[in-house]
This record gives C-alpha cells, structure tokens and sequence, in this order.
C-alpha cells in the first residue's frame, strides 16, 4: 500500500460517510434505516474514528463513552469495519491502535466491544489486539 493512511475523528456532519462500511456489516439492515439509526445514535453521543486513504473512507470505527460500576469509565468500540479490498493489510490494527490512544487520553480504564459469534475472523483480530472474552452479551428481541 503506497496511499498515505491518515485516521481521525470525524466531526458530526461527515457521519454519513460511514454508512456504505457499516451496510458490510449489517447487510440484513436496508441503508435508509441504517441512516435513521445513525441519526438517533448522533444524539446519545456515538462518533466515529475513520482511515482515509487520500479521500477514500477504507475503515471506520464506532465510538461511545461512559461509566459502570464494575469498571469505570470505559470505552465502547462499535461496528469496526475495514473495506473487504483493504483487509489484512494492517488498517484495522492501525485503527484499533488510534482508538486505544484516544481512549487512554480521554481516561478511560477500559476498552469493551461485541462481535458476532459468527465472525471469527473479528474474534481472531481483538484476541490478537489483547482483548479477552470476559462474560457474555445476553440480547432479547422485544
């Protein structure tokens, strides 16, 4: 890869970039409401680290903070995708390494996040990047 990758934050009127990444991730959810979702976590404080290659978006990373008992300020880690064509290439790590900076410099403890149990590939990469399965996300459809 001879593109200079830069990773930043995204400020609140470029979230929509997001969305075609995310769509890899979510494919079952249609893009009008993967936008309507988008909109209503806008306004419970989610943002969202990005990784350009020149002006291409090739990798995001969902962003939330907050408080619990058990553990202290921590940071959630939400819908990290990298485009299919620029995998295993290093800017998934590079990503996760600019938010675990960014987490240390906000004072967060820890760093939390869910993967699908069917993606073992996504659980192969944060046990590689020091994540540990610690308990269990127990989910009920209302």
């Amino acid at each position: 890869m001879d593109r200079r990758l830069l990773i930043r934050l995204l400020a609140k009127q470029e979230l929509t970039i997001i969305l075609p990444l995310v769509q890899v991730l979510n494919p079952d959810v249609l893009p009008d409401l993967l936008a309507q979702r988008l909109e209503d976590m806008m306004g419970q404080g989610y943002q969202c680290v990005a990784a350009f290659l020149d002006d291409d978006c090739v990798g995001v990373a969902g962003i939330w903070q907050g408080t619990r008992f058990w553990c202290g300020r921590y940071l959630d880690v939400d819908n990290v995708v990298v485009d299919p064509a620029y995998r295993s290439s290093g800017i998934g790590r590079q990503l996760m390494d600019w938010v675990e900076q960014y987490a240390r410099q906000q004072g967060c403890e820890i760093m939390v996040l869910d993967a699908y149990v069917t993606n073992h590939s996504a659980r192969r990469f944060y046990e590689r990047m020091g994540y540990q399965v610690l308990g269990h996300h127990f989910v009920k459809s209302l």
